[in-house]
C-alpha cells in the first residue's frame, strides 16, 4: 500500500479548529417531518449560501438520497455509534481543511434520527441525535409537532430543553400548525421558555412522502419529486425566519478537526500539509455526483472515469434501482485508499466495468427488482465467475441475498440469482436483528485476521435460513447474539451493512486483495473472466 496516496495535516495529527456554521434538525419523535423540513431548508439556504452541505445522524440510506436530490451532491452520515468523536467531528469539518478554496459563504445542516434522545436499545442516549450534537458542539433546532395540540407543547419543550443540562437546543419550528395560532405560541415559548422561535409550518396534506418496507420510497421513484419539494420549499418559506436560522448557525463554536488515529496510520508522515489529492477527491466526488443527476440514472455513472481505469485498482460498485445502499464515507475511504470506484447495473449491464479488480455489492431493494435480476443471466454468470476465480468481493445484505440461490418476490415468484451461496430469500413480514451489532469475525478472510472487529447493523424484512457462521455479531444492549456472514481470503458476505471507518483495516485489506489480484493478473484484470463466462448459461 502505498501511504502516499493518504493525506495529513502534520506528523502529530494535531487538532485545526475549523469554523463551519451548522445546525441540526431534530424532532421529537420519529415520523416528525424531520426529513421535509431539512429538505425545504437545504433548498432554501441554496438560494443565500454557496456551499450547502448536508449530513444524517445515524445509519439511514434513503433520507440522505433525498438531500442529495435537492442539492445535486452526496449527502453523508454522522453516525456515533460506528465512529468515535475525533472521527465524527473529522467527517463533518475535513471538507474545510482539505478544499483550499472552499467558499467562506458555507453552512451544513444535520438531519437528526428518530426522536432528539432515543438512542442504543431505546433505554440510552448513546448514538442518539443528541450525542452527535454534543460530540459535535452543534445547535439543534427542534421540530414540534402540532397536530392536536396547542400550549401543552410548551410543556414537552420545556422538558427536552431541561432533560440535558445541555440539550444543545437553541431554537424550535412549530409543525402541523395553523398561521392563526402561531403569533400568540411563540409570543409565549419565548417569554416563558427563552428559546428563539424560528417560524411555523402548515399541514402539508397531499404533500407527504411514501413509505414501505424499508422507510421512505426512494426520491428516482416518486414521479414529479422535484416539483413536490419545490412545493414544499415554498409552503415552508412563507413560515419560518430563514435569515434567524443562518445567524444561529453562524453561532455554531469552532471544531476541532484532525485526522483520526485510525486513518492517520495510513498517511504519508513526512507529509506537512494538506496534500493536493484530497482537494482532488472532493472535487472529483462532487463532480462525479453532478454526472450521476444530471443524467436520471444511478447506474450511468460507469464513464466517469474510465480513462484512467488501466492505472489504479478499480473497484466495481453495483448501483442502480435493485442496489443502491452506501455510505458515500466508504467510499470516499476506498478511493483514499487507491481504489476507483467504476459504477455499474447488474440489472441493465451485460458484464462488469473493464479492469475490475474488486467487486462491491451493497444493499437496496433486490426483492422488487428479482424478475429483472434473475433475467440478465450474463451479469448473474460474470459475477458468480468472479467470484469463483477469487476477485475480492465484498456483498451487504441486498447484495448477499443477490448472490444466493434464489430470492422470492412480493408476490412469491421465486427467480434464480447468481448462486454463488446456498439457500433462498423471502418476506418475513417483519424486521428481522434490526439494529446496530459488533461484528466478530471467527477466522481469517478478506476482512482480516481472526478476531477483527467491526461495527454495522442489519434493517431487513426478507431473510434465509443458511446466512453463514463465519462471524459472530451481538447487539450493543443486552446478551443477545448470533452467528452469521461467509468469509474466505478474498470473499465477505453477509446481512450486515458495513461502517469502514469503525475499522479502516477491513477497507485497507479489500483494496490491498484488489490489488494483489491485479498483480496476478496484469493487464487483464476482469476482461478474462468475462470472456469466459459471459454467454454461459448458469447450471
Amino acid at each position: 500500500m502505498d501511504k502516499g496516496r493518504m493525506e495529513c495535516w502534520d506528523q502529530n495529527s494535531q487538532a485545526v479548529s475549523v469554523h463551519l456554521p451548522r445546525i441540526m434538525i431534530a424532532a421529537e419523535k420519529s415520523g416528525g417531518g424531520k426529513t421535509l423540513f431539512t429538505c425545504a431548508l437545504l433548498s432554501l439556504l441554496k438560494e443565500k449560501i454557496r456551499e450547502v452541505r448536508a449530513f444524517k445522524c445515524g445509519p439511514d440510506y434513503i433520507d440522505p438520497m433525498f438531500h442529495r436530490t435537492v442539492l445535486e451532491i452526496p449527502s453523508r452520515n454522522l453516525d456515533s455509534f460506528f465512529a468515535d468523536g475525533d472521527t465524527l467531528r473529522y467527517l463533518l469539518g475535513r471538507e474545510v481543511l482539505e478544499m483550499k478554496k472552499f467558499s467562506e459563504s458555507r453552512i451544513a445542516v444535520l438531519e437528526g434520527v428518530m426522536g432528539f434522545y432515543d438512542g442504543l436499545g431505546g433505554v440510552s442516549e448513546r448514538s442518539s441525535a443528541w450525542e452527535v450534537a454534543d460530540l459535535t458542539d452543534t445547535p439543534v433546532i427542534l421540530l414540534v409537532d402540532m397536530k392536536g395540540r396547542s400550549l401543552s407543547a410548551l410543556a414537552s419543550i420545556n422538558g427536552f430543553l431541561d432533560y440535558k443540562e445541555k440539550s444543545h437546543v437553541t431554537g424550535i419550528v412549530f409543525n402541523r400548525l395553523s398561521p392563526m395560532l402561531y403569533p400568540g405560541l411563540k409570543e409565549r415559548a419565548e417569554r416563558e421558555l427563552g428559546i428563539r422561535v424560528f417560524g411555523y409550518v402548515p399541514e402539508l396534506k397531499d404533500l407527504a412522502l411514501e413509505s414501505r418496507h424499508l422507510g421512505l420510497v426512494m426520491p428516482e421513484e416518486i414521479p414529479g419529486i422535484r416539483k413536490r419539494l419545490d412545493l414544499i420549499k415554498e409552503k415552508v418559506r412563507a413560515g419560518i425566519n430563514l435569515d434567524g436560522i443562518i445567524e444561529e448557525a453562524g453561532r455554531a463554536a469552532e471544531i476541532e478537526v484532525k485526522l483520526p488515529e485510525a486513518v492517520r496510520q495510513f498517511c504519508n508522515v513526512d507529509c506537512g500539509k494538506v496534500l493536493n489529492n484530497s482537494a482532488a477527491q472532493h472535487i472529483e466526488n462532487i463532480a462525479d455526483a453532478k454526472k450521476i443527476y444530471d443524467s436520471g440514472n444511478t447506474y450511468e455513472a460507469k464513464s466517469t472515469l474510465s480513462d484512467r481505469s488501466v492505472k489504479k485498482t478499480v473497484v466495481a460498485v453495483a448501483k442502480d434501482e435493485a442496489f443502491c445502499f452506501y455510505y458515500e464515507d466508504n467510499l470516499d475511504l476506498l478511493k483514499k485508499l487507491g481504489a476507483e470506484i467504476q459504477y455499474f447495473s447488474p440489472i441493465h449491464d451485460r458484464n462488469l466495468p473493464e479492469g475490475t479488480c474488486a467487486v462491491y455489492l451493497g444493499g437496496g431493494y433486490p426483492e422488487l427488482h428479482a424478475k429483472a435480476l434473475s433475467e440478465n443471466i450474463s451479469m448473474r454468470n460474470a459475477i458468480r465467475q468472479a467470484v469463483m476465480e477469487e476477485v475480492p468481493c465484498i456483498a451487504e445484505c441486498g447484495g448477499y441475498l443477490y448472490l444466493k440461490d434464489s430470492i422470492v418476490d412480493p408476490d412469491g415468484v421465486e427467480w434464480p440469482m447468481a448462486g454463488v451461496l446456498p439457500g433462498s430469500s423471502r418476506d418475513t413480514g417483519k424486521l428481522g436483528r434490526f439494529g446496530y451489532i459488533t461484528v466478530t469475525s471467527k477466522k481469517e478472510g478478506l476482512l482480516g485476521p481472526a478476531g477483527t472487529e467491526f461495527r454495522a447493523h442489519e434493517f431487513h424484512h426478507w431473510d434465509s435460513e443458511e446466512n453463514g457462521t463465519d462471524f459472530t455479531a451481538k447487539k450493543p444492549v443486552g446478551t443477545r447474539g448470533w452467528d452469521c456472514g461467509y468469509t474466505t481470503e478474498s470473499f465477505y458476505a453477509g446481512f450486515p451493512h458495513l461502517y469502514f471507518y469503525s475499522n479502516v483495516k477491513i477497507a485497507e485489506n479489500f483494496i490491498k486483495c484488489a490489488e494483489t489480484w491485479k498483480k496476478k493478473n496484469p493487464g487483464n484484470c476482469s476482461v478474462g473472466l468475462r470472456t469466459c463466462c459471459a454467454d454461459r448459461k448458469k447450471t
